[in-house]
């Protein structure tokens, strides 16, 4: 949640992959518009991620769990056009370095606590607090992340998948 060239990335529940259990896409849409009011509230830029299912979050979606999150960049390239809008936003020289990964030590040795931009970790964090204790203040919490009813076993809509692992499920090489 720090990543040097940054961004406020949102996953954006718009984008779960077709074969996410239904159950799973309000709650997750309702997490990404938390994230995004508090963004605009604290008037900092945001950027929509995709909710691919390519992090730590995939299992739980394939399984018709909500989700949601930040993300500040991974080995994604910074455009100009995103280095622009972050000076605009923040002030000139806050945007980063166009042309330049985000991240450049993304699932790297180097990926450690002296590689991060302390002023978008602490956002993140903020951010992350906001939400959690939104969340907390819901009434009915599962009614409000599920409200078609939470995802069961017998449900014949889940998926019956089984992993060891998030590395099983990904199955990609740098996990």
């Amino acid at each position: 949640l720090g990543s040097p060239n940054y961004i406020f990335g949102i996953y954006d529940g718009q984008t779960v992959a077709p074969d996410t259990p239904s159950q799973a896409v309000p709650g997750s849409n309702k997490i990404t518009t938390l994230f995004r009011s508090w963004f605009d509230t604290q008037k900092l830029p945001w950027n929509n991620t995709e909710f691919d299912g390519r992090s730590d979050y995939g299992p739980f979606l394939a399984e018709g769990i909500v989700a949601g999150g930040l993300f500040t960049g991974g080995d994604d390239v910074k455009t100009q056009e995103t280095r622009d809008y972050y000076d605009q936003m923040l002030g000139q020289g806050m945007g980063g370095i166009a042309g330049a990964f985000q991240d450049p030590c993304y699932h790297q040795v180097c990926d450690s606590i002296q590689n991060i931009n302390v002023f978008a970790f602490e956002k993140m964090v903020q951010a992350a607090a906001y939400a959690l204790e939104s969340l907390a203040r819901q009434d009915d919490l599962s009614g409000w992340l599920y409200p078609s009813g939470r995802p069961t076993r017998s449900n014949n809509e889940l998926p019956q998948r089984k992993y060891n692992s998030v590395n099983e499920y990904f199955r990609l090489p740098y996990f």
